[in-house]
Formats: C-alpha cells, sequence, structure tokens
C-alpha cells in the first residue's frame, strides 16, 4: 500500500524545517562567495542573485508551512530548467566536497513541463546534498532526466558506499546513518512526491558501487490520483483539557497541532501571566515549560492547582538535572526537550491512567 500523504501538521512543519535548513545551508554557501568575491574586487552580482533566489526559496518553504500558499512553489516550469538551477545552487556544495555534478547530456532533450516546480527543486536539493555527503573526493554526482506521457523521471546516482540491502525500505522510514542526519529529508521527499502523484524510490544497485535515487514527477496538464484515504488518528486525548504553558512560539503551534488531532481541547499560555488567567479555567492535564515561571514555579504551580486541584502536570525541559524538587510528586511527569510528540502523548495517557 502506498505511504500516505502526511496529513498531520507535526509532520508538514518537520518536513518544512528540514526543506528550509536545506534552503539555508546553500543561500549561507554564496553569502562566503559573495564575501570572498567583494574582497578580491571582483563584482559578486552572480552570488547576490543566487542569494536572492535562495532566501525566497527559504521564505516560500516557511510561508507554506503554516498554510500560506506561495505562486513560485507551485508555478509550472520545465524540467531541464529546474535540474539546472537545483544544480547551480549547489556548485559551491560540490567544490567543497570535492566532487562533480554532471547532468548527463541526454537530459538537454527533455523539456516537458512539470506543476509544482518548487517542490521538485526541493527534492532534488536534499537528493543532491545527501550524495555529496556520501560521495568521495574525486567522484561524480550524475543526473538523468527522462521522459514519458505521463511523467519525468530524475535519478540522482553517487559513487559512495551504496546502501545496505537491509536499510532499503527503512530509509525512508526515518533510518539515517548520516552524521548529524535526523532521517527527516528522504521520508519527508518520497510523502511529498507520492501526494503529487509521483514517486521517490531507491533502485536497485551493485553493493559497493553507489546509490540511485529516482524521482517521478506527473507532467503539468496530466490528472493526477486522489490521494489514499488516510486513517483518522486515534482520539487518545478524546474530551481531555489540556493547558500548554510554552514560550517558545514554533513549539506550542506544534503541541496544539498534535493535541487537537488526537482529540483533545488545548489552552496555550506563554507567559505566568497568561497561566494565572488561563488557570481560572478547569484543566485535566498541564504541559508545562519551567523557563517562563522560572522566577516562581511553587506560585504558578498554586495558581494551577488552585483552579484546577486534580490537574496532572507533564513537566517538558531542557533541564539535565530533571523535575524541581518543589514538584516531585507521583502526580508529576517529565519529558526532557527535544522530544517527540509521541513522547508527550505517551506521558498524558499515562498521567491520565493515574
Amino acid at each position: 500500500m502506498a505511504d500516505k500523504r502526511p496529513a498531520d501538521s507535526y509532520e508538514r512543519v518537520l518536513g518544512a524545517l528540514h526543506d528550509v535548513s536545506n534552503a539555508l545551508t546553500v543561500l549561507l554557501g554564496w553569502v562566503g562567495e559573495a564575501r570572498a568575491a567583494s574582497s578580491r574586487g571582483e563584482s559578486a552580482e552572480d552570488a547576490l542573485q543566487m542569494i536572492d533566489r535562495r532566501a525566497r526559496v527559504a521564505r516560500d518553504l516557511a510561508r507554506r508551512a503554516i498554510g500560506v500558499r506561495t505562486n513560485d512553489a507551485e508555478a509550472e516550469q520545465p524540467i531541464d530548467v529546474v535540474v539546472d538551477e537545483s544544480v547551480a545552487a549547489l556548485e559551491l556544495e560540490a567544490q567543497r566536497a570535492g566532487v562533480t555534478i554532471l547532468v548527463l547530456p541526454a537530459a538537454r532533450a527533455v523539456t516537458a513541463r512539470i506543476a509544482a516546480a518548487g517542490d521538485v527543486s526541493q527534492i532534488l536539493t536534499n537528493l543532491l546534498l545527501n550524495a555529496l555527503a556520501y560521495a568521495p573526493r574525486g567522484t561524480s554526482v550524475r543526473l538523468r532526466v527522462a521522459q514519458s506521457a505521463v511523467d519525468v523521471t530524475v535519478d540522482v546516482e553517487d559513487q559512495g558506499p551504496g546502501v545496505d540491502p537491509a536499510r532499503v525500505a527503512s530509509i525512508f522510514q526515518g533510518d539515517s546513518t548520516r552524521e548529524g542526519g535526523a532521517g527527516v529529508g528522504l521520508r519527508h521527499a518520497r510523502a511529498v512526491a507520492r501526494g503529487a502523484g509521483g514517486d521517490l524510490a531507491l533502485l536497485p544497485t551493485a553493493q559497493g558501487n553507489g546509490a540511485c535515487f529516482r524521482l517521478s514527477w506527473r507532467r503539468a496538464g496530466t490528472s493526477v490520483p486522489p490521494p489514499p484515504m488516510s486513517s483518522p488518528r486515534p482520539q487518545l486525548l478524546a474530551g481531555t483539557r489540556i493547558l500548554v504553558l510554552e514560550d517558545d512560539a514554533d513549539v506550542a503551534t506544534l503541541l496544539e497541532t498534535a493535541l487537537v488531532a488526537r482529540g483533545a481541547h488545548v489552552t496555550l499560555a506563554k507567559n505566568a501571566e497568561e497561566l494565572a488567567v488561563a488557570a481560572r479555567s478547569r484543566h485535566d492535564a498541564a504541559l508545562i515549560d519551567l523557563s517562563p515561571i522560572a522566577h516562581d514555579i511553587d506560585g504558578a504551580i498554586a495558581s494551577l492547582r488552585a483552579g484546577s486541584p486534580d490537574v496532572k502536570l507533564v513537566v517538558i525541559s531542557g533541564s539535565a538535572v530533571g523535575i524541581p524538587d518543589a514538584l516531585a510528586s507521583s502526580r508529576v511527569r517529565w519529558v526532557r526537550k527535544p522530544f517527540e510528540v509521541s513522547e508527550v502523548v505517551a506521558a498524558l495517557t499515562e498521567a491520565n491512567d493515574h
């Protein structure tokens, strides 16, 4: 069965953050090039134009993550233009890696137009950055482009160690051996491709002879089959009233989205003053970031318990020492930042069982 399109906002934002990180990697590389050109007395105009384009990409990715439609990302473009621009943007990264990116000559004859060119560009950027990370110095990363009546395909092939056969499926499920890798990129890229009626696959290669990923994308004007019906998310927290105290707006948004998707009623507060107001209503559970109330943890918790004597507390904190002594009790759980939403949900459901 095909993977479901990522409907969960947490997954969408996580994937968007990964793409923004890639876009900023490219952008910062060209910032350095512009500075170097200026210091040599050369024109930095080409670098500045690339910086402008990649900054707009990063901005559009961030906007789309919060639900804003962007014309550039959805625009139609010829696939050869998308490939060339993606390769050009990574010129500096390739130079640093000592690797050559080659677009094979046959690709020049493939000019089919594709919709959502911005998505294709980001997937190719992800694939190329991965290839550059694994390709040995002095080797090349090769791109092959082909077309049929309904789609185009782009193969990205490196000469690195390849993928262990035992990991062929898991690399699209968040499994990463890349140093510093979070396992988000390929999972998100495949979900985006399949959601658009295409696919992302790892092609068979002889072990030790590199890796080859194939992106398939529908040609503009061809019908896209409807995405498969997704199963409703289990309502693990149905009817639960949860107060979230969190001063990081991004974290608060992710928690609200994930908890509401599981049936909870969520109230947000970002500081002690907002907590005091929210505490006047009854809550079944509370997710508490300690930093907004660090000056008076006892007082803040007391005000919360005054309105909700039986509230279950889950502390979400990056502290290495755990829950403060003042909060140590059988009714308090602790989830250390950075966390996964599943950890928070597990703590809340465990709390509900006590």
